[in-house]
């Protein structure tokens, strides 16, 4: 019996991006098995100094996020910079090729500059609007409207979400664009350039949900509505003792368990038959839900948090504690303690972490959770890939080095 390898073992990947939704892609592939070499200007891309900074000074951001990787500083505004990525897409073997990148009018590393070095390049490149002018998520998801719809009801300003869900969403799409480039070169030997926005990804979810069509077909637009759960019931709740949960009542029998267990039978009979409801239907929970709210909260007002969640979990309705960051991380009882995905890694001038590996579980045909893997610092790889992967001698390398194409170490 073979020993089982990872799902992309044998893919390799150049990673010419910043900040989340390049890097995320490539840290996805490289946790999946990729070999992926991040490639940085001398002294590293402006991520590389991001905030938050450990006591040695290394910005944990780029750490965690570009794992697994191998890191190298290469001057790419340079011919002979350029020529290095080029020769590097060259050695990378029948399952390499492959660039992820968002750069934006950077000459010498473009799609069809690059295929002169490799006829067969893969090439994500990650744009904030499809016709090039820029954007973050942050812009892209005021543009769309969720900030307007986040928030108070009685609030009038724009409440934005720390969650950089756009640029999440664009890294996932860029492995899907390329795996989904992988095959198709498999089958017809070609390669591809794939653009994915992050306007885009914000633009065709929005969609997806429902919420353009709500405007264009209803003419009503998504309106602000604090801690409700659009189109069905779902509300917070706070204890006797300060604590505070989420509730889901996703289902009639959700609903039905949530009213014995709450003793408010008779004030919801009550409420169907003086005025006609049926609570068994999901639009009438959602239209009557801020009464429904103020039918149950004094059953969670009167118990502590322990209490509550206990008697949650034994009725089996969906619930979530609220927790600080703080308590996600140290709490035993936290995803972070009990999902089995995380494992203690040491990073360099950091410290040792709580890391994930890969959340996609395999058969035991591969290895099905690559374990989580160390982070290089900043150029730490450059000597080593360019004399393993370009066979340069040491003299070459360090006249490179001197003429400022190449940094690092």
């Amino acid at each position: 019996m073979s020993t089982p390898e990872a799902p992309l073992a044998g893919v390799k990947v150049l990673d010419i991006s910043t900040y989340v939704a390049g890097p995320s892609c490539a840290m996805t592939l490289s946790q999946l098995g990729a070999e992926v070499t991040r490639i940085d200007p001398p002294g590293g891309a402006s991520d590389t100094r991001r905030l938050p900074f450990s006591a040695m000074g290394r910005s944990i951001y780029w750490a965690t996020l570009n794992r697994g990787k191998r890191s190298v500083e290469v001057n790419t505004r340079s011919k002979q910079g350029q020529e290095i990525i080029g020769k590097l897409l060259q050695a990378q073997g029948p399952e390499g090729g492959i660039v992820v990148t968002n750069t934006v009018g950077h000459s010498g590393i473009s799609y069809e500059e690059l295929c002169e070095w490799r006829e067969d390049l893969i090439m994500v490149h990650i744009l904030g609007h499809a016709d090039g002018r820029p954007a973050v998520d942050y812009t892209v998801n005021s543009e769309v409207g969720f900030p307007m719809i986040t928030g108070s009801p009685s609030d009038t300003s724009p409440v934005n979400h720390v969650l950089p869900a756009w640029d999440l969403l664009a890294g996932l799409h860029s492995v899907i664009a390329v795996l989904t480039a992988l095959k198709v070169r498999e089958r017809t030997g070609k390669g591809q350039y794939i653009s994915v926005s992050l306007a885009d990804v914000a633009a065709t979810t929005a969609a997806n949900l429902g919420m353009v069509a709500e405007v264009v077909i209803n003419n009503e637009p998504r309106q602000r509505d604090g801690n409700f759960t659009f189109g069905l019931y779902g509300h917070d709740f706070k204890t006797a003792d300060g604590g505070h949960v989420m509730t889901i009542l996703l289902t009639s029998k959700h609903w039905n368990t949530m009213v014995e267990l709450t003793g408010t039978r008779d004030a919801f009979a009550g409420l169907s038959v003086s005025m006609g409801l049926d609570f068994d239907d999901e639009v009438t929970r959602y239209k009557y839900r801020r009464v429904s709210s103020a039918l149950f909260s004094p059953w969670f007002e009167r118990r502590s948090f322990a209490e509550v969640t206990r008697a949650l979990a034994e009725a089996k309705i969906l619930w979530g504690p609220y927790r600080s960051v703080e308590d996600f991380v140290r709490s035993p009882e936290s995803p972070l303690a009990k999902s089995g995905l995380f494992e203690n890694v040491h990073f360099p001038d950091i410290g040792t972490v709580p890391t994930p590996r890969a959340v996609l579980k395999f058969d035991e045909n591969v290895v099905s959770v690559p374990r989580a893997q160390n982070s290089p610092g900043v150029g730490t790889e450059t000597t080593s890939v360019l004399h393993d992967d370009l066979g340069l001698d040491e003299e070459t390398i360090d006249a490179l080095r001197s003429a400022g194409v190449i940094g690092g170490q």
